[in-house]
């Protein structure tokens, strides 16, 4: 077993865990305090157990020979031999300091090594007692030995650290006089000053006098004459108990120079570098002293760490759970040196028993500095899986930088003096003189969405036709299944009727969502074929009616349908948009306990229940990405072939469009500058609420041709207003022709961004005889040929033009490819159910769901980790619409699971980052 432990709540602390070392928020690792973690293994093979989680750990934050983040590592051997001894500190602090992440610096531990000079000096039994000034002397040779200039002096005052002096004569005799006193005492003294000044009198630095509860001010005595104090009454103590105190000592030293280190800023090169925080990983070992050993380090370290108020530590510990006396009810009995068993009252020892899943959650949760010390956070392990690998675990990633902090500093005074000087003046003028004026769009590199072909075929005969190969491939089912003995179930698909004529197939979804389904269904009963452990699939396929008008009516029928017994429906796929019919059945099929997995519909609302999930992105991301879009893309033309972000907005929706409401509000959110906000309802349809503003100051209007008149007098208010259309792609059409015959807008320039409801129309080339419109609007595929497609979308694309034309009118739109998706999720978790169950039941497909499935799909890599009901980071596409076609210009998100698949930024040589997924 080589990777971390696998099991309930082992994926979600590892996240918490690289959370907390990477935070997001730089300001965290200066602010809130985490309390250390205890990792019990229980069983026969609790020790080897222990190891596997901590050289999980090790692997993720060494993984290619070198430290991604500092941390340092105890293994139970060097606990076990420290134990009462010497503190676990002066190893963990050695251990730090070494191979430190590639160009980050190193890190400047000033108070810790001074404090483990005089630990080592009080350990040393040789060592006699010594008065401050002794103590002081020593400390500085320790300080020469680490410091090359402090060496210099020494050496130019004479040739040891006693203050011998070299050559013959009056040379040795000046030196004598005037270069040791200046070499060597006057650095030595300033130090020692220094010091005191700092760690005893300074209130912002002066954690040694707070330990030692010793006032702050000049009044203050020697820190040295302290420290030799201190050095003389532990000697006189039991071994254990002067270690204890030498631990307190070098953990509160250590932890201020960290709490140092790790506070931010943007102007110091090595401050920018450090962007996580440190790691101490313990494995403690089996035997009592050791474990008790390391316990009693967590003890002191959360005592620490609040009291020198440092963030800047994660530690992770691990053990045998007999070692500690836990058991998994959670009681914890810590063993005594007398042989008693303590409570969990005893103090920090007692810590919080859980599983990975609390631990995770109390990372996540840390906020602020605690009044009182934390008590560690104690997380019993999984028991180990038979045959397991473990988890094999991403490693953490840091930023990385191309030089070092003295190479980037030495960079920036040279930069500096060239701009300060006459030529490095005019070089900047020359480089900052002419910003990039380029139009988003237009790149003859980019593969094109061409325009398809309307089919000869009628609508009707279309829709049958996708029907028609389902329904044979359902009687493949029932031959193959009586024949082989194979294991069969039923997904239902509920989807909207088709259109009434080809006009309005460019705004119907029920044909390619059909088509997609049908290769699915054809793929994944090809799999069951070639593998007994995979299920064959029927299509039970219901027509919810025009615009889903009757999809509560259905989804009650399913209901009814799956309680029956020997049902074996085990989920739904469909719900092409989002409408309150389509909320609405979707909360009922949550209450019967249906697993539900969507298609195109991408509002968040529709998510009601946990028995939802969905393969397209949410109108959160699509807006995000929009937004984002809008205010930093070259959009705006100025009529001169130069382009400009946009300044302002109008968003136009229909407040009683689930849909439309949803996305323009957080298009709105997510813009700023307080866009305009039009409402309009087809029909006109106001409900005897008077025209004007409504909610948010948003205006309502009762026709087309109000709409079209109050978007011109926005967009002649402020040229650079980009129009938002999160309506239907219907009303757009006829919202274009009011606009370009109807307004004072005749002949200006009108730049639209649009959802995917716009795709398909706009791929049909409904918006291509308007040269004064600049369209973008988003899809969730790229087209077919792009080189950024994964091999299963590569595939798909195939398939489909082989069956139904390469220009077809859906090809690129993506609704097919979604369709498709949905099927693979459902599959999926239902192939895991017969396989782990051999009971392929819906309660069983929904564990395989909510335990979290990552698969390629042919609309983008489907991470839908547990606990989500979307993929992570799922890909969108913004296309340009042109007269040869829709071009990308913007395609964030993950289309293949490798890196490389990752499209994280956007716009001109990759200026800006795509937004991620939390």
């Amino acid at each position: 077993m080589s990777g971390f432990t696998e099991g309930e709540g082992a994926e979600e602390f590892i996240e918490a865990l690289k959370g907390a070392v990477e935070p997001r928020d730089r300001k965290a690792k200066g602010r809130d305090l985490l309390p250390p973690v205890l990792l019990l293994a229980e069983g026969e093979r609790a020790v080897a157990h222990a190891h596997q989680a901590m050289r999980g750990l090790r692997r993720m934050l060494y993984p290619d020979g070198a430290k991604r983040v500092p941390y340092a590592a105890l293994g139970p051997d060097e606990i076990r031999d420290a134990a009462g001894r010497r503190p676990l500190t002066l190893d963990l602090g050695r251990e730090l300091c070494v191979d430190v992440p590639r160009r980050t610096g190193r890190l400047r531990l000033t108070d810790f090594f001074l404090a483990r000079d005089i630990v080592e000096q009080a350990l040393d039994p040789r060592a006699p007692e010594p008065d401050g000034r002794a103590l002081r002397d020593h400390c500085y040779a320790q300080r020469i030995a680490r410091g090359p200039l402090l060496r210099a002096l020494w050496t130019l005052g004479g040739d040891s650290a006693e203050g011998g002096t070299a050559g013959p004569g009056w040379v040795a005799e000046l030196r004598r006089l005037l270069m040791r006193p200046l070499c060597q005492l006057l650095p030595r003294w300033w130090w020692g000053r220094r010091r005191t000044r700092l760690l005893l009198r300074s209130t912002r630095r002066g954690w040694y006098a707070d330990w030692r509860r010793i006032s702050h001010g000049r009044t203050a005595e020697d820190f040295f004459e302290n420290a030799a104090r201190l050095l003389r009454a532990e000697r006189g103590r039991a071994p254990e108990a002067a270690v204890g105190r030498w631990e307190e000592l070098l953990l509160h030293a250590l932890l201020a120079d960290l709490r140092r280190a790790a506070r931010p800023g943007r102007i110091s090169p090595w401050r920018r570098r450090r962007r996580t925080r440190c790691v101490f990983l313990l494995e403690l070992p089996e035997d009592a002293a050791g474990a008790a050993a390391g316990e009693r380090f967590l003890e002191r370290y959360a005592e620490a760490a609040r009291d020198t108020r440092c963030a800047a530590v994660v530690v992770v510990a691990a053990s045998p759970a007999g070692a500690v006396g836990v058991s998994r009810a959670g009681a914890v009995g810590v063993s005594r040196a007398d042989g008693a068993a303590s409570s969990p009252a005893d103090g920090a020892a007692a810590g919080e028993s859980g599983g990975l899943g609390r631990a995770a959650a109390r990372l996540r949760g840390a906020s602020g500095m605690p009044s009182r010390a934390p008590r560690p956070l104690r997380a019993v392990l999984p028991a180990p899986v038979p045959e397991s690998e473990g988890l094999d675990l991403d490693p953490v990633s840091p930023r990385t930088f191309r030089l070092g902090p003295a190479a980037e500093l030495a960079l920036t005074g040279v930069v500096v003096a060239a701009l300060l000087s006459a030529p490095g003046v005019w070089l900047l003028d020359r480089v900052t003189d002419e910003p990039d004026r380029g139009c988003l769009g237009g790149a003859s590199s980019e593969v094109v969405a061409g325009r398809p072909e309307l089919s000869a075929d009628s609508p009707r005969k279309q829709y049958e036709d996708a029907r028609r190969l389902i329904r044979e491939e359902n009687a493949r089912v029932d031959r193959e299944v009586g024949d082989g003995g194979g294991t069969a179930r039923t997904v239902v698909h509920i989807g909207s009727d088709v259109a009434a004529d080809q006009e309005g197939q460019r705004y119907n979804a029920a044909v390619p969502e059909l088509r997609g389904i049908a290769l699915a269904q054809r793929a994944l009963n090809d799999e069951a074929r070639n593998d007994s452990q995979k299920v064959w699939l029927r299509i039970d396929s219901r027509n919810a009616g025009d615009d889903f008008a009757n999809a509560p009516r259905i989804a009650r029928q399913v209901a009814e349908d799956a309680r029956k017994k020997g049902s074996r429906i085990i989920g739904v796929v469909g719900f092409s948009k989002s409408l309150k019919q389509t909320q609405e059945a979707v909360r009922i099929l949550g209450g019967a306990r249906i697993p539900v997995v969507g298609t195109t519909a991408t509002a968040d609302l529709m998510q009601v229940d946990g028995y939802y999930r969905r393969v397209a992105p949410t109108d959160s991301r699509e807006a995000a990405i929009e937004a984002d879009f809008a205010r930093r893309g070259n959009i705006m033309d100025d009529g001169t072939g130069s382009c400009s972000p946009a300044r302002a907005a109008v968003v136009v929706k229909d407040p009683r469009d689930l849909y439309s409401d949803e996305i323009g509000t957080l298009f709105a959110e997510r813009f700023g500058a307080r866009p305009f906000t039009l409402e309009y309802t087809p029909g006109g349809r106001s409900g005897g609420i008077a025209q004007g503003p409504g909610q948010d100051g948003a205006a309502r209007k009762d026709s087309i041709g109000e709409l079209a008149d109050a978007v011109c007098e926005r967009v002649i208010a402020n040229p650079r207003t980009v129009v938002y259309w999160a309506s239907r792609a219907l009303q757009f059409s006829a919202f274009l022709d009011d606009f370009g015959d109807n307004t004072a807008c005749e002949g200006r320039k009108l730049t639209v961004l649009g959802g995917n409801d716009l795709t398909t129309a706009a791929l049909a080339g409904e918006y291509a005889d308007r040269p004064w419109l600049r369209l973008y609007h988003a899809v969730h595929v790229l087209p077919a040929g792009h080189p950024r497609l994964s091999d299963i979308a590569k595939k798909f694309n195939a398939d489909y033009a082989r069956d139904f034309g390469s220009h077809d009118l859906w090809r690129d739109d993506g609704r097919a490819a979604l369709a498709y998706d949905a099927m693979q999720l459902m599959a999926e978790a239902a192939n895991r159910a017969f396989r782990s169950t051999d009971n392929v039941e819906r309660s069983n497909v929904q564990i395989g769901l909510d335990n979290g499935i990552r698969k390629q799909g042919a609309s983008g890599y489907l991470d839908v980790g547990r606990g989500r009901s979307v993929p992570r980071d799922k890909p969108l596409v913004i296309l340009h619409h042109t007269d040869r076609g829709s071009e990308p210009v913007l395609y964030c998100g993950a289309f293949t699971q490798n890196p490389a698949g990752r499209a994280t930024h956007w716009g001109p040589q990759g200026k800006f980052s795509c937004p991620r997924d939390s």
